[in-house]
């Protein structure tokens, strides 16, 4: 028996020795081990470097790993995706998971943040059962390691070279409020938005839709503007009765949702989500790099189809980042 433990440490050993040598430098690494406890786990190691090429097979820097058993076919891509990543310009994407949350990066340009504490990782675990998520008990138990864990993928397309970026310097939010300043007055323009309803718009207090055991929603908070609205401007708010009920049977009882300049807070049934941070810029480089340019379907493998909620919040994106919204829709019990 001691034996046989002697055998499998060295055997773990090995495993991790090899793929260590397909790692590379990541920023702040270490911070995370430096601060933590002596008796405390974490999990703080450089990041991995996955090498894809033209035709989307993907490697540890180049290494076959079949002689340990470890097989990378579930990361392969089609080369119309790499195609696409390459034809955006794109010579890397980088994810960095920290107890301070994710971001998704493509050549050191962030596409996708979430800004998370232990309070909202935990609040995460109860929505994933709320969601009907499979074996969302066994994840709501290992979500609070994410508090403790610290590690990076780095992926590397078609001519990166030999030290992609990674992250890149510090957006200028400044200039990124002006644009989305800019860009939201154009598409308040194209929705045929007056210029007068804008400045109500960003004088909004807090709004409540309620909706009663029939579906019917009632709105609370428009002041003004609830005058400037025809008289059956609520009737698309309401719900069927299937909507009702399906809305029942995931235990949904109350929803919040605010848009702030830094990113969008999410409050389900009182549990407070990670926020999607939106103020460097990350939703049109999510848009244009990520969408567009096959990012994202590089990194994840999802089809453009199962993506298309993020194109519609990217679209709207700076409207919402200059537009402060406080909105709390209630369901019968």
């Amino acid at each position: 028996m001691r034996n046989r433990r002697l055998a499998l440490m060295l055997s773990i050993l090995l495993i991790l020795s090899t793929a260590l040598t397909g790692c590379m430098a990541r920023p702040n690494q270490g911070s995370v081990a430096a601060a933590a406890g002596s008796d405390a786990l974490v999990v703080d190691i450089p990041a991995i470097a996955v090498t894809f090429d033209d035709q989307g097979q993907a490697s540890l820097k180049g290494m076959d790993l079949s002689a340990l058993g470890v097989s990378l076919d579930a990361l392969a891509r089609t080369p119309e995706q790499i195609g696409a990543v390459t034809g955006a310009g794109v010579g890397a994407a980088y994810v960095d998971l920290s107890p301070t949350g994710v971001n998704i990066y493509a050549d050191g340009k962030p596409m996708l943040t979430l800004d998370w504490d232990a309070d909202t990782i935990q609040s995460l675990g109860a929505v994933l059962g709320i969601a009907g998520i499979d074996n969302a008990d066994t994840l709501a138990k290992v979500l609070p390691l994410l508090s403790n864990m610290s590690l990076g993928v780095a992926m590397n397309f078609p001519g990166a070279g030999d030290n992609p970026t990674l992250v890149g310097p510090a957006p200028d939010k400044a200039a990124i409020l002006a644009a989305n300043q800019a860009a939201a007055g154009t598409i308040l323009g194209e929705l045929g938005v007056p210029p007068f309803a804008t400045a109500l718009l960003g004088s909004l207090g807090p709004l409540t839709i309620r909706y009663d055991a029939a579906g019917t929603a009632t709105l609370d908070g428009l002041g003004m503007i609830a005058g400037f609205l025809p008289a059956d401007a609520l009737a698309g708010l309401n719900l069927k009765a299937d909507q009702l009920e399906q809305v029942k049977e995931l235990g949904i009882q109350s929803l919040n949702v605010q848009t702030k300049p830094e990113g969008l807070a999410v409050t389900l049934n009182g549990n407070a989500l990670p926020l999607l941070r939106w103020d460097s810029g990350q939703m049109d480089n999510l848009v244009k790099l990520g969408l567009q340019g096959g990012v994202l379907t590089a990194i994840t493998g999802a089809d453009a189809e199962s993506l298309d909620a993020l194109n519609q919040i990217g679209k709207f994106a700076p409207l919402l980042a200059t537009t402060p919204l406080n909105i709390t829709v209630s369901f019968p019990e």
